[in-house]
This record gives C-alpha cells, sequence and structure tokens, in this order.
C-alpha cells in the first residue's frame, strides 16, 4: 500500500517527523534539503543525461565543455552533487530522502554484539534474521548478500560461484519502496578479498542490510511525503506515521528556524586520537617512504577521533547526553552533504554526513544499467583558524589551479575507470566534469573539494551487487594501487576503520542501486558512552605531514565542534 502523508512537506517537517522516527528505531538516509542548491548544469548529474552526453571513451580525454573551458581552465561551480537517488522501477525523480521503519528481515554479518542488532523498533517485534555467519567475509558472505537481495550469486575473481555464460540476467524491477534494501558496508568487509586480515577490535559488524515494515520518502523538490507499506505490517502502521508526522512538529522542534533540537552534551571528554599529530605526520612520512620506494603512488591515512559522550539516558548522568538521532538531523540542517544517514544497531548508531558517492546505478524505462561514480580528491578549508578565513569565490578555482591536488584527483579517477570496467559494457566508461568543485557544510566555514563523474554501461549479465563488490573499497579512500595500498594502511594505522570509509547504500533491484563512500561519518556505542569519528587525506609523493594533518583537522569539523 502506497499512501500520501503529506502532499508539500517542507524540510523542517520532515525534520520533525525523521527525528521523531528515529528516536523510536528508524533507520535514515537524506539528501541535501535544498533542492535547488545544484546548478542548472549540474542539477540532472545521475539522474538525466548531463554527464553522459559529453562523456569520453575510456582512455581518452573528457571533452572541453565538461572539463575544461576554451581557455584550459578547470569546470569549476560551488553546487554540491546531488544526493540518495534510488527509486523503484526506474522513475529517476531526483534525489529523496528515505525512512526506514521498523526492519522486518535483516542480514548482519560480522557482528561483534550478536543479538544487540534484533532490539525491537517502533514497538514492533525484532526483525526476522537473515543467515548470518559472523567470521570473516568473503564468498559465502557474498552469496548471502545476494540471497537477501534476491540476486544472482556475485560473479568476479573473488567468488567461488560458477562462471555465468554472459546471456542478460532476467531481471524484474522492484515496484515499491518497502522493497528497497537500507544499510551499509564496512571498510573491513573488504579487506579479505585483498589478503588482508585484521584482528583490531571492532564494535560495529561488517555489514547491514535491511528491509522494512514501511519506507516514508521525501521529496524536496516536490515536498511530497509519501509511505509505502508491506503488506505484513502492522494495519495501523500508517495511521501511527500519520500520528508522528502531526505530532513532532510540536513535540521535538525547539530550536530557532525549526531545526531539529539537539543539544550539544555537557558531560564529555575528549578521548586521546588513535594518531596525534606527532605520530599523524610520522606516518605521512613513512607512506611518503613507500611511495619513494615504488610500493604506491597514493595512499589515504587516517585517525580516529573520539568523545566519551554518555548516551541521553545513561546511568547517573545529570546532564544532557548525546542524542545521536537529533545529532544526525541537527547535521543534516545547518551543515549540509548530499548524503547523510543514521542507522541503529542495537545500542550502536552509526552517523554519516559524506559528501560523496561512490556507485550509483539505474536503469530508467528499463533500458541498460546507467553507472556513475563521483570520487572526491583535493581539498580546501575555509574558516576561523585557516588560511581563508571567509568564504569567496575564488577559492574553487584556487583548489581547481593547483597542480599537486588536480593529480590526486587523476589518479583516483583512473583507478575507479578501472575498478568498474569489468562490471561495464566495453568501451563504455568515460569521464566527465573532471576537476569540477564544490562547497560543503557551510558558508561561514567548511571545505571546498573536487570531483569528477565516471561514468558506464553495467554489463547485462552483471548486477549492481556485482559493480559494488568488485569496486570496494572506495578508490578515493584507499589509494593505488589498490592492493598494495590496502596493506600499507593496514600496518600503518592502530585503528579498524569501522564503518569509517566503507558505504551506506540503498538497493531496490539489480540495477537500481545509489552509495556513498562513508567518510565524515562516526558511531555511538551507548554502553560505553563513546563517539567515535575519522578523518583522513590523501598521500603522494609531494604531501606536506603537516599540511595532511590540518587538512585531517579541518575534515573532522563536523563532529567536533558540533559535539564539544
Amino acid at each position: 500500500m502506497r499512501c500520501t502523508l503529506s502532499a508539500c512537506a517542507d524540510a523542517d517537517a520532515f525534520a520533525s517527523f525523521a527525528l521523531s522516527c528515529a528516536r523510536q528505531g528508524a533507520d535514515l538516509l537524506l539528501c541535501h534539503p535544498d533542492s535547488g542548491h545544484a546548478d542548472t548544469a549540474h542539477a540532472d548529474s545521475g539522474m538525466g543525461d548531463a554527464p553522459y552526453a559529453g562523456a569520453a571513451p575510456s582512455g581518452q580525454p573528457s571533452g572541453t565543455a565538461d572539463a575544461t573551458d576554451a581557455t584550459g581552465a578547470p569546470h569549476i561551480h560551488t553546487a554540491m552533487p546531488p544526493g540518495w537517488t534510488v527509486w523503484p522501477g526506474g522513475e529517476g525523480q531526483g534525489p529523496c530522502c528515505l525512512v526506514g521503519i521498523g526492519p522486518r528481515e535483516e542480514l548482519c554479518p560480522g557482528d561483534p554484539a550478536p543479538g544487540s542488532a534484533s532490539n525491537p523498533a517502533f514497538g514492533l517485534a525484532p526483525p526476522r534474521r537473515a543467515s548470518s555467519p559472523d567470521h570473516e567475509p568473503g564468498p559465502h558472505t557474498d552469496a548471502a548478500l545476494a540471497a537477501f537481495l534476491g540476486l544472482p550469486t556475485p560473479f568476479g575473481a573473488h567468488s567461488t560461484a560458477p562462471q555465468r555464460d554472459g546471456a542478460p540476467l532476467l531481471w524484474q524491477p522492484a515496484r515499491a519502496d518497502h522493497d528497497i534494501a537500507l544499510g551499509f558496508l564496512a571498510y573491513t568487509y573488504g579487506l579479505p578479498r585483498f589478503g588482508i586480515r585484521s584482528a583490531k577490535p571492532r564494535v560495529l559488524p561488517h555489514a547491514l542490510l535491511r528491509r522494512y515494515h514501511a519506507v516514508a520518502r521525501w521529496n524536496p523538490a516536490t515536498g511530497a511525503l509519501t509511505l509505502s507499506v508491506h503488506p505484513d505490517a502492522p494495519p495501523d502502521m500508517a495511521a501511527r506515521c500519520a500520528r508522528l508526522l502531526g505530532d513532532a512538529p510540536a513535540s521535538v522542534l525547539a530550536t530557532p528556524g525549526g531545526h531539529a533540537a539537539f543539544t550539544a552534551p555537557s558531560d564529555c571528554a575528549a578521548l586521546p586520537p588513535s594518531l596525534d599529530r606527532a605520530g599523524y605526520t610520522a606516518g605521512v612520512r613513512e607512506v611518503l617512504r613507500r611511495i619513494r620506494a615504488g610500493d604506491t603512488y597514493q595512499c589515504n591515512l587516517s585517525t580516529r577521533f573520539g568523545l566519551h559522550a554518555p548516551g541521553l539516558h545513561a546511568p547517573g548522568l545529570d546532564s544532557a547526553g548525546l542524542d545521536p538521532a537529533a545529532l544526525s538531523l541537527h547535521l543534516w540542517r545547518t551543515r549540509p552533504a548530499p548524503f547523510h544517514g543514521l542507522f541503529r544497531i542495537g545500542g550502536r548508531l552509526v552517523v554519516s554526513a559524506s559528501p560523496e558517492r561512490f556507485l550509483r546505478v539505474d536503469a530508467p524505462g528499463g533500458g541498460p544499467g546507467r553507472v556513475l561514480s563521483q570520487p572526491i580528491k583535493g581539498t580546501l578549508a575555509f574558516g576561523p583558524d585557516t588560511p581563508h578565513p571567509l568564504w569567496h569565490p575564488g577559492l574553487p578555482g584556487l583548489l581547481a589551479a593547483t597542480p599537486k591536488e588536480r593529480a590526486e584527483l587523476s589518479m583516483i579517477v583512473d583507478l575507479v575507470r578501472n575498478d568498474i570496467s569489468a562490471d561495464c559494457a566495453h568501451g563504455s566508461v568515460a569521464v566527465a566534469r573532471h576537476c569540477a568543485t564544490f562547497r560543503v557544510g557551510g558558508a561561514a566555514s567548511g571545505l571546498v573539494q573536487m570531483y569528477s563523474d565516471v561514468t558506464g554501461t553495467l554489463r547485462p549479465d552483471r548486477t549492481c551487487l556485482d559493480l559494488l563488490l568488485s569496486a570496494f573499497p572506495g578508490g578515493s579512500v584507499t589509494g593505488c594501487p589498490k592492493r598494495r595500498t590496502l596493506a600499507i594502511i593496514e600496518a600503518g594505522e592502530p585503528h579498524s576503520r569501522e564503518v569509517y570509509c566503507g558505504s551506506l547504500l540503498a538497493i531496490a533491484d539489480a540495477r537500481t542501486m545509489d552509495a556513498s563512500i562513508a567518510i565524515r561519518t562516526g558511531w555511538h556505542d551507548a554502553a560505553t558512552g563513546r563517539f567515535e569519528h575519522c578523518a583522513g587525506s590523501g598521500i603522494v609523493v609531494d604531501s606536506d605531514p603537516e599540511s595532511e594533518y590540518e587538512e585531517t583537522w579541518a575534515k573532522a569539523a563536523n563532529f567536533r565542534e558540533v559535539c564539544a
């Protein structure tokens, strides 16, 4: 059943509804709330024909219409790429927000705290657990993901499944939002396929996939808030959601401007980072040594920051604790990014405010699957305590004209082309809008970042899961060559990345998926009161250790400034 909860909900009303749902256990994927934020030349990126029309075939440079102007200057604009765009049946109606209400079935392989993910939400019975082996990921967990999604066993070099004969796969597009699976792959999911075994302690599972009793969708372009209810859902599910929408504005909107209520925790203390300034700069110098030795030519090095921040209802807490759900909605309203998300796994919550798309696949009109990746490399921070204290229109050009930053992105674009090529039709992989720029985080303090559109056409005998696993983890947060660089990262970082540098995702069917790179991502553990988040930077041969640390510090500002 599909019903309309509101024909014209504004961002404040939706934020209130989403927060009410999240506090009752719902999961969220949130695009940027301002549908007019993208410029007209970029508004269709990932949905319409814009990134395909001017794209150059693999192995050839992009055409000047997309990459440069007539003088050879880089393509520059300040609009963010569109956010989550996944519509059953290839409707393709633009970015949207999704609220997964009342999980009815889930797959959670490698959960360090088995059983905790089955806590009931929305007062419903715990979701049915699919087969979820709790050991290292591998072909068996790939097969479990495929079975959960109703797709063929994944194809590829890491699979033990019989080779496919190349015939087009039978494909039936999903027709309802409640058929969509939401979840994430942690960075750790991708390590064993490259021969890396990590013994670092974890608090999060290697992966999570869920389907729901109901999925609410908000379209910021029209204001339409609709609800798709599964036939097995309680008969009053639609009425309960309507009541939440009606009650939410009075109960959870309390701040000026109508932003979702959030109070910074008062009883919290900074935890030592896994790599402090001295440790991080030493790590950068070690990576530079490995670059000069020929082991890698770009490597993403991260550090983990954290707070001791008990939750709202922690025993003995006399003042306001951390409310991760309110934090997620607060970031969405005040620090815009295309790929926000919130997932609850028992007493642990993942909060993501990522600016980066990993992979999108759509097949409008039942046609071939169109592939889009938008890797980000190159960062310029502006705001207090930076060399650029105020935003001004010249900052994007300053970033895009920096040879080191352009080279860093070009290396990763080449890696991403390689990563997607095995699952794309021969000759279809192309690059458009090379070295485009956008601003993220706000006008007073934020980042200018650079990206490219890498596109292709999914082979008819492959699925979006084949593509996802072939390219995972994303090249922009690992480096190149990928296998050797992953080993360098594992040796150089004292922490587990957990879901950071993994991927939040929504999959509707074999040719309908959107997935982010899980950067600007943290997680809260109610049992320990720890809120942890990571940040990193890409190291190339001319990197300066101190500058790379400052970039990493700037990328961690979302959580540091809001929670402090």
